[in-house]
C-alpha cells in the first residue's frame, strides 16, 4: 500500500495505484543550449521511479518556462540553467516560482557551464534550491540519481500538501455540519474521512460513541458506524461487539478503556482508539474505535494523529455552537424555548400554516413586586412551576416559550386544538411550591395569526405583547386580539415619523393660548400655553394623538423645550401689547430630571426681557409626588427666581397633606372631573370636593383655579362655593397668539 493511498482525501485530486501506473513523473528542463538540452533528455531516457516513467518537458528560456509552470502543477523537478537570456535569468525564474506562482513543492536543480555564476549559499536557502551542478562535471549516473531522489522528495511533499488540503476540506465540512447542530451527521462524515486517510476497507470498520463518565466503556452510546459495523446504527458498544469473539472483544474493550483512562489516543495491532473531549464546554467525551485488516504503520498513525487534531476542533466547535444555540434560543432559568426560538418557528411557517395558528400570551402579574419582596429564587421557582402546569394542561401546544421575564407564550399550529375556556382559567391558577399552594394571577391574550399574515415574526410577538399590555391597562384579565391594533400601531409609527419632521419645521408646532379669568369681574388674569401641530396640508393633529407617541418615543423632552421657547416668545409679544399676565406651560417629571431642560429655562429667561413672574410652570399632582425628594428642590429654585408653580389636575393624584403643604407651589388647579359634577347627577359630591379643595388652598395660602368650566351652571356653582378664578371653554377656547391679543384687548374695553 503506497503512501499516496494513505493520505487520499479527494478522488478528484488524488491518484489510485492504477492511475499511478498509467501516469508518469514530469520534470522540466530549462536550457538555452539545444545540444545540451538533447543530451539531458538522452541521459534521462528510460528512467523510472517507483515503476513510473519519467517524462521530460523542455523550455529554452525563463519566459517560456514561466508559462509552462503557471499552467501545470504536476512538474516535480526543474533542471534549470542559471545563465540564459540574461546572467540572472535562472535565479529570476526561481523567484517567480517561489514568490509569484507560490509553488514550494517543485524541486530545483541548478546547472551552469560558468562556475563563476554559482549563487550564494544564502540564496540557495532562501529559494529552497536543492542542488547545484557544473554541467561539465555532471555524469549521467549523478543526474539520474539526483532526479530520482528529488522526485521522491516532491512526491512526499505533494502527499503532505494533499493531506493538508484534505484536512482543510474536512474542517470546512465540519463547520457546515456544526451550523446544523447535527452531531450524527458530523460523526458520520468524520468516519468516512478516517476511512479515506488510512484506507479502511469493508473488512474493517469504525465506531464513534459518546461516553458517560459514570458508566463503563461497553455502555457508551453509539453515535455513528461504518464498514463491518454498519448494520448497527445505534445502541451501545457492547451491542456492536456481540458478533466479535471473546478474545477480540476483550482486546477492544481494554484498548478503549486505556484511551478513556489516559484521555489520549491508543494504538495496537489492527486497532486504534481515538479519544476526544469537550469537557470544558458541555461535559462530554467521545471515543472513536477503528479496526483495520492490517497493522497501521508509523506513517499511518502520524497522519491519523494529525487528522485527529481537526476532528477534535470539530467536536469542540460543535459543542460551542450548541452551547451558543442553547443560550440564544433557550431560557436557562426555565430550560424552555425563548422569544428568539418562537420568532424563528413562526418565521418558518408558510402562509397556510400561519393562517391556522394561534398565539397565546400569558402575562404574569406582579412579577417585579414579587421578586423584590420574596427574591429572585422564589419568583423563578414560581415561573418554573407555572410552566410545568402549562406543559401538562396544554400538551397539544406546539411550543410553550418564555418571551419575557413575566411572559409565557403558547403556540398552537391548529386552531381547533385551542380551548379558550381553559385558557381563560389561566388568569388565576394554583401552583404548588415546596408543598405550599400559591396563586398565579395573569393577563391572557389570544391572537389568531391569520389576522397578521405577512408581518415579520418579531412584529407578531410584539403585537401580542402590546395587545396584552393594552388589556392590562384596561383592567381586563382575558382578551382576544383586535385586528385594529396593527392599524393603530402603524398610524402611531407614521405620526412618529412625521413628528420628527415637524420638530425641525419653523411653523408646524406652535402654542395656542387659553385664557384664565376672574369669574367675578371677567378680567383676564393669565393664560395657559397648549401645544398645537398643524401639518403643511393644513390638517391639525390632536395632542391626544401625538403626545402619547412623543412620551413613548422619548421626544417629549424636546417638544417641551419647544413649548418653553414659544411660551417665552408669547409672553414677550403680550408684554409689548401691554398685556402683562402670567402664561403657564406644562412640564413632566422627566423634564425636571433633565439637566438640559432646567438649564434651558434659566438661559431662556436670561436671554429674554420678560419678568420671571410672568412665566408659570404646571406639573400634575402625580408627577410632583412621583419623585418628591428630587423634584421639590428644583421647584423651589424656580420659585426663588420668581417663576410660579401650579399643581395641575389637583385631586386626581396620590399625595399626602405633609407633602402638599411643603411643596414649592403657588397654585392648585381643580381638576375638570370635579367641576363637571357640579352640573350633573353627582352635584352634591362635586360640591363637597370643590369645597374641600378650596378650604385646603385657603388654609395654606395657595391660589386656586377651577379648570374645564363649560357652562353657566358650573360657573355659578363655583362662585357660590367661593371660587374666583377659572379656565375653560365657557370663557374661551385655546387660540393663536394674534387672536388672543385681539380677544384680550376687546375684553379690557
Amino acid at each position: 500500500m503506497s503512501i499516496k493511498r494513505l493520505v487520499e482525501f479527494d478522488k478528484a485530486s488524488s491518484q489510485t495505484e492504477q492511475d499511478l501506473k498509467n501516469a508518469c513523473w514530469t520534470i522540466l528542463s530549462v536550457e538555452d543550449d539545444n545540444l545540451y538540452q538533447q543530451t539531458l533528455c538522452l541521459a534521462l531516457r528510460g528512467l523510472e521511479v517507483n515503476n513510473t516513467p519519467v517524462n521530460v518537458v523542455t523550455a529554452s528560456s525563463a519566459a517560456e518556462a514561466s508559462l509552462i509552470l503557471s499552467s501545470r502543477d504536476d512538474i516535480s523537478v526543474i533542471l534549470l540553467d542559471v545563465v540564459m537570456e540574461t546572467d540572472d535569468a535562472g535565479l529570476r525564474l526561481v523567484d517567480t516560482i517561489r514568490s509569484v506562482i507560490g509553488n514550494n513543492r517543485v524541486r530545483i536543480i541548478l546547472l551552469t557551464g560558468q562556475p563563476g555564476m554559482a549563487p550564494h549559499e544564502d540564496v540557495m536557502k532562501q529559494y529552497d534550491i536543492d542542488e547545484y551542478w557544473i554541467k561539465t562535471d555532471t555524469s549521467e549516473e549523478q543526474l539520474r540519481s539526483s532526479v530520482t531522489s528529488n522526485i521522491r522528495t516532491w512526491h512526499y511533499l505533494t502527499e503532505l500538501f494533499n493531506a493538508k488540503r484534505g484536512l482543510q476540506m474536512l474542517v470546512d465540512a465540519s463547520r457546515v455540519i456544526t451550523s446544523k447542530r447535527d452531531i450524527r451527521s458530523f460523526t458520520r462524515t468524520v468516519l468516512l474521512e478516517i476511512a479515506k486517510v488510512i484506507g479502511v476497507s469493508s473488512e474493517g470498520g469504525i465506531v464513534c460513541a459518546h461516553h458517560n463518565a459514570y458508566k463503563s466503556i461497553k455502555e457508551a452510546d453509539v453515535i455513528a458506524v461504518s464498514g463491518r459495523f454498519s448494520k448497527h446504527q445505534s445502541g451501545l458498544i457492547q451491542d456492536i461487539l456481540q458478533a466479535v469473539d471473546s478474545k477480540e472483544k476483550s482486546n477492544i474493550l481494554s484498548l478503549l478503556e486505556t484511551a478513556m483512562n489516559s484521555q489520549s489516543h491508543s494504538f495496537s495491532e489492527g486497532l486504534s482508539a481515538l479519544y476526544f473531549s469537550t469537557q470544558g464546554v458541555d461535559k462530554r467525551s467521545y471515543i472513536i474505535y477503528v479496526q483495520t485488516p492490517e497493522t497501521l504503520s508509523s506513517a499511518h498513525i502520524a497522519l491519523l494523529q494529525v487528522f485527529c487534531e481537526n476532528i477534535s476542533n470539530g467536536f469542540t466547535n460543535l459543542a460551542l455552537f450548541n452551547r451558543l444555540s442553547q443560550l440564544a434560543y433557550y431560557d436557562t432559568e426555565m430550560n424552555a424555548p425563548n422569544r428568539n426560538w418562537l420568532e424563528r418557528e413562526i418565521s418558518q411557517l408558510d402562509t397556510s400554516a400561519l393562517s391556522d395558528s394561534i398565539l397565546v400570551l400569558v402575562d404574569v402579574k406582579n412579577y417585579a413586586e414579587t421578586a423584590v419582596m420574596l427574591g429572585k429564587r422564589y419568583i423563578e421557582t414560581l415561573m418554573r412551576s407555572f410552566h410545568q402546569v402549562l406543559l401538562f394542561e396544554f400538551s397539544r401546544a406546539a411550543a410553550i416559550c418564555r418571551v419575557d421575564d413575566n411572559q409565557l407564550a403558547l403556540l398552537f399550529l391548529e386552531s381547533d386544538t385551542v380551548d379558550s375556556q381553559r385558557l381563560a382559567r389561566l388568569t388565576e391558577k394554583k401552583v404548588v411550591i415546596d408543598g405550599v399552594q400559591h396563586t398565579v394571577l395573569s393577563t391572557v391574550g389570544e391572537m389568531s395569526l391569520k389576522h397578521i399574515v405577512g408581518s415579520a415574526a418579531s412584529e407578531i410577538v410584539t403585537t401580542a405583547q402590546i395587545a396584552v399590555a393594552s388589556a392590562r391597562e384596561k383592567k381586563l384579565s382575558y382578551t382576544h386580539f383586535d385586528v385594529k391594533t396593527t392599524g393603530e400601531i402603524a398610524n402611531r409609527q407614521l405620526i412618529l415619523h412625521e413628528l420628527y419632521g415637524a420638530m425641525t419645521s419653523a411653523n408646524e408646532l406652535s402654542v395656542a393660548l387659553q385664557p384664565k379669568v376672574n369669574m367675578l369681574t371677567g378680567k383676564l388674569v393669565g393664560a395657559e400655553a397648549l401645544i398645537r401641530w398643524v401639518r403643511p396640508d393644513g390638517k391639525t393633529v390632536p395632542p391626544s394623538k401625538f403626545i402619547p407617541v412623543a412620551e413613548a418615543s422619548g421626544l417629549i423632552n424636546r417638544i417641551d423645550l419647544i413649548v418653553l421657547r414659544k411660551t417665552i416668545a408669547a409672553i414677550d409679544a403680550l408684554s409689548n401689547e401691554g398685556i402683562r399676565v402670567p402664561v403657564s406651560f406644562n412640564v413632566t417629571c422627566s423634564d425636571l430630571r433633565n439637566e438640559t431642560f432646567v438649564e434651558e429655562v434659566w438661559n431662556s429667561l436670561d436671554s429674554s426681557s420678560i419678568e420671571p413672574s410672568l412665566l408659570e410652570i404646571e406639573i400634575t399632582e402625580t408627577q410632583a409626588m412621583e419623585d418628591y425628594d428630587f423634584i421639590n428642590p428644583i421647584l423651589r429654585q424656580f420659585r426663588q427666581r420668581g417663576i410660579k408653580i401650579s399643581i395641575d389636575d389637583f385631586g386626581t393624584g396620590y399625595s399626602s397633606l405633609s407633602h402638599i403643604t411643603d411643596l414649592a407651589v403657588s397654585t392648585l388647579k381643580l381638576d375638570r372631573s370635579f367641576v363637571s359634577k357640579l352640573s350633573g347627577d353627582e352635584k352634591q359630591a362635586g360640591v363637597a370636593v370643590c369645597e374641600m379643595v378650596l378650604r385646603l388652598a385657603n388654609k395654606f395660602n395657595f391660589e386656586v383655579i377651577a379648570e374645564g368650566v363649560e357652562n353657566d351652571e358650573e360657573k355659578l356653582e363655583l362662585i357660590g362655593i367661593g371660587y374666583e378664578l377659572a379656565q375653560g371653554f365657557y370663557f374661551a377656547k385655546p387660540m393663536a397668539l394674534s387672536e388672543f391679543i385681539k380677544w384680550a384687548n376687546k375684553r379690557s374695553q
